[in-house]
């Protein structure tokens, strides 16, 4: 695949929006970061966690939709935010949309993937993650 300038026109505007670097690896664009998590248990213990935020995207020279995916980490307390926020972005899901939930060390973990404009997805993303403060 040979990359263009509107291709990497899109990989940066989502490294902006996601406010983090975007590597090309084989013509997928990935991003992986951490997000800090703070969790008050009882008067006694306080704890800090680092959370995996990992998120690729596949474009191509045939039109603007990708192939987006995110895995997201989150506390059971973030849930309810995070999935009120995704639904209450004013741009709709695609037609091509799925999200998948798992259960791992007492945390959710959510699989979003769709076809549309990356730019996109990062901006319904970001404004989900930011929903949790």
């Amino acid at each position: 695949m040979i990359i263009t300038e509107e291709l990497a026109g899109t990989a940066e505007a989502v490294s902006k929006i996601l406010g983090s670097e975007v590597e090309c690896q084989d013509g997928t664009y990935q991003l992986k970061t951490k997000r800090s998590v703070y969790v008050k248990n009882s008067k006694v213990l306080d704890v800090s966690l680092s959370l995996d935020l990992d998120i690729s995207f596949n474009l191509s020279d045939e039109g603007p939709d990708g192939s987006n995916e995110a895995r997201v980490c989150l506390m059971p307390e973030e849930l309810a935010a995070f999935t009120q926020a995704l639904i209450a972005h004013p741009l709709y899901f695609p037609i091509s949309y799925s999200q998948h939930m798992t259960m791992e060390c007492g945390m959710y973990c959510i699989r979003l993937t769709s076809q549309e404009p990356p730019e996109v997805f990062a901006e319904r993303l970001v404004a989900a993650l930011d929903a949790l403060g």
